[in-house]
């Protein structure tokens, strides 16, 4: 049995953003399945804001996927804050991680 790392992990997440990103431009991104995501809606709030540091935003967008697949309740958590922190470190020491992360932030802020 093969295990899957936290790096896998990380990666398998911003797939599904990455992918999720181009099915709702493909579909004309429907407003009513927008609004029901709200950490889809605060990524997407956060991308508009152009004077935002590209790593605050990167931040806030890992944070927002870890919310989504964990659970928005532990958002609220002091010790959320800092696994968004080492989830971020490790994708920024991935090359392929980060890549991923760049599309996925450039998807967004080109929306």
């Amino acid at each position: 049995m093969t295990q899957i790392s936290a790096t896998d992990q990380i990666l398998l997440l911003l797939r599904e953003q990455l992918q999720r990103s181009e099915r709702g431009r493909v579909r004309g991104a429907d407003r009513e399945q927008r609004k029901s995501a709200t950490a889809q809606q605060r990524i997407e709030a956060l991308a508009a804001i152009r004077d935002l540091p590209e790593r605050d935003f990167r931040r806030a967008l890992v944070r927002g996927l870890l919310g989504e697949r964990l659970g928005e309740e532990l958002v609220a958590e002091p010790a959320f804050e800092a696994v968004t922190g080492e989830v971020l470190r490790l994708i920024e020491a991935s090359p392929e991680a980060q890549k991923l992360l760049d599309r996925v932030a450039r998807d967004f802020r080109a929306t």
